[in-house]
């Protein structure tokens, strides 16, 4: 049993970087460390103490917890090290896990693919796990994987009849948090919808800053033209 430690942005970064095959790509680093981090944060804040109560699934050899146990698809998405705890497609249900084995369950970008039994995936998740982290793009189609297609936030909801206790978009997919001891009624769909946190921060700070230099430029010609007076 090992204490919990995490996967840092340097450690990340130095494996992607030996992994780019195509899912990898240095256009797509910073990207997918936005939602990594973010759950790296989220799983801290949980307390959850140790490394072998949190369960990934599909990896692709990037696990956000240090030696947490994995579930992963033999047949696709091959890279150095694959020896997953459950060697299993997700798409066969029930998976061979227990009733609430783990503490956290975390799936980044895996459920798209899950069809077309996502419902039942969903319902797997929450039966071998407390704590559900998701992130999904909630529209989806890719031609090379056919048949793959989002979830929605409304589609959850019509699945679980509980609304994600934590829910945002990022650059790459929702990202959906679940507590299944401490259910939310709050409908958080149109709190945080079409919400771009880092473009609109970007964009403000950019017509602040201009507006600031333009500022300043006015304040000294006016105080050039005085003194000329």
């Amino acid at each position: 049993m090992s204490t919990i430690s995490f996967l840092t942005k340097a450690e990340y970064v130095n494996h992607v970087q030996g992994l780019e095959d195509g899912h990898w790509t240095n256009d797509t680093i910073e990207i997918r460390w936005d939602y990594h981090s973010r759950v790296i944060e989220l799983v801290k804040a949980t307390g959850v103490d140790y490394s072998n109560k949190v369960l990934e699934m599909g990896t692709m050899g990037v696990s956000c917890v240090k030696e947490s146990h994995t579930i992963d698809y033999l047949e696709r998405w091959d890279f150095d090290g694959k020896n997953p705890n459950y060697p299993h497609d997700a798409r066969e249900i029930p998976w061979p896990v227990n009733d609430k084995q783990y503490e956290v369950f975390i799936a980044l970008r895996v459920f798209q693919h899950l069809t077309p039994v996502q419902p039942q995936a969903v319902l797997e998740a929450f039966r071998i796990a407390k704590k559900i982290i998701l992130v999904i793009p909630e529209k989806y189609d890719n031609p090379i994987i056919p048949g793959s297609k989002g979830i929605s936030y409304e589609d959850f909801y019509s699945i679980l009849g509980v609304h994600p206790n934590l829910y945002f978009p990022t650059a790459f997919g929702s990202f959906f948090y679940w507590d299944s001891e401490n259910p939310s009624s709050l409908d958080l769909s149109k709190v945080m919808a079409n919400i771009k946190l880092t473009q609109v921060t970007k964009q403000v700070i950019q017509k602040e800053h201009s507006h600031s230099i333009k500022t300043k430029v006015k304040s000294k010609i006016k105080r050039l033209l005085k003194k000329l007076k």
